[in-house]
């Protein structure tokens, strides 16, 4: 069965794997049975409806009959808010605003305010939980409603899941230039989120991911020529400070590996920093993270780069001596 060319597939979990697999072929049950008994695990409850909201988003309209048989069931509505989440990213699709047309304009603010009420069902039934914060962040990144509720959300998000993965990579983006900060706030998030994190901890992946943003966004100024030349030498990547910044992190990342083997994010952690080495020319170090990161690609921040995100995972670890 195909899934979406841009799902997130850096992972290794047979429970996820059943769901997805029933899911596409139309049997939501196993999925929302996975929600339900992930309730606790935050990090993998938000693989989980990131994972199972794209495959899902096909069948909204089965997934909404199933939220409101089921009423008072927080599960089900986050399951079908993020379905809804991923299909306003999809009516909205790829390319900046100024290219994006009234209808997908339309379709996205249509999706969004349904996924944004599904989400606030959810957290109202279950409030301690900081998944529906997590997808919602997604929501109010791509059609807010009003031009802070990106930041009140993170702030509700923080309150309740610090160390949220998910949660963190999201804000790093809404800071950056493209969006709704500047490199600035970026960069600054980036290190100040880092300042407490114990060795081995996925979310050190936030020094390439900052970086990876910093280069992506010189591809959208100047002219063309200017463009391509930005995308073909990689100069951010390059640069002392961001070297030195993004070695310091792969060492902490790697010191304490062993303390969070089993951590849901941890195959997308590494391909951030694979990627990172690997358009940085740095072979040694793109190969430690890519051999750890897998052969299934994940959707930051490969698919950032031209070509099918399974391609360029593919071509990295060749390039390193990978199969």
């Amino acid at each position: 069965m195909t899934l979406p060319s841009d799902t997130n597939l850096a992972w290794s979990d047979p429970v996820l794997q059943h769901a997805v697999d029933a899911l596409a072929s139309r049997d939501p049950s196993p999925g929302y049975k996975a929600l339900a008994d992930s309730a606790g695990d935050f990090d993998r409850r938000e693989l989980y409806v990131e994972v199972l909201g794209d495959v899902g988003a096909v069948h909204l309209g089965a997934l909404r009959a199933e939220a409101e048989r089921a009423g008072d069931d927080p599960h089900w509505w986050l399951l079908c808010g993020s379905a809804a989440r991923a299909a306003a990213w999809a009516a909205r699709g790829a390319a900046q605003m100024k290219y994006t047309s009234e209808q997908q304009v339309r379709r996205l603010r249509e999706l969004s305010r349904e996924s944004r009420d599904m989400l606030r069902l959810a957290a109202n039934l279950a409030p301690e939980d900081p998944v529906p914060w997590t997808v919602r962040q997604s929501i109010a990144k791509a059609a807010p409603i009003r031009a802070d509720e990106p930041h009140t959300v993170w702030n509700r998000l923080l309150a309740l899941a610090p160390d949220s993965f998910l949660g963190n990579h999201q804000r790093l983006s809404i800071l950056c230039r493209k969006w709704y900060g500047s490199t600035e706030q970026m960069l600054g998030f980036a290190r100040e989120r880092r300042t407490t994190l114990p060795d081995g901890h996925p979310l050190w992946s936030l020094a390439p991911q900052a970086y990876i943003e910093v280069w992506v966004d010189g591809w959208m100024v100047g002219n063309l020529a200017t463009r391509v030349y930005r995308l073909m030498t990689s100069g951010p990547l390059k640069k002392r400070t961001a070297r030195a910044e993004v070695d310091a992190a792969s060492d902490r990342f790697l010191a304490g590996a062993a303390a969070y083997a089993d951590h849901p994010w941890l195959m997308v952690a590494h391909q951030m920093f694979g990627a990172y080495y690997h358009k940085a020319g740095v072979r040694d170090r793109a190969r430690t993270h890519l051999e750890c990161g897998g052969e299934r690609a994940s959707s930051w921040p490969w698919g950032y780069f031209p070509g099918e995100q399974q391609a360029a995972l593919t071509g990295a670890r060749r390039s390193v001596g990978l199969g």
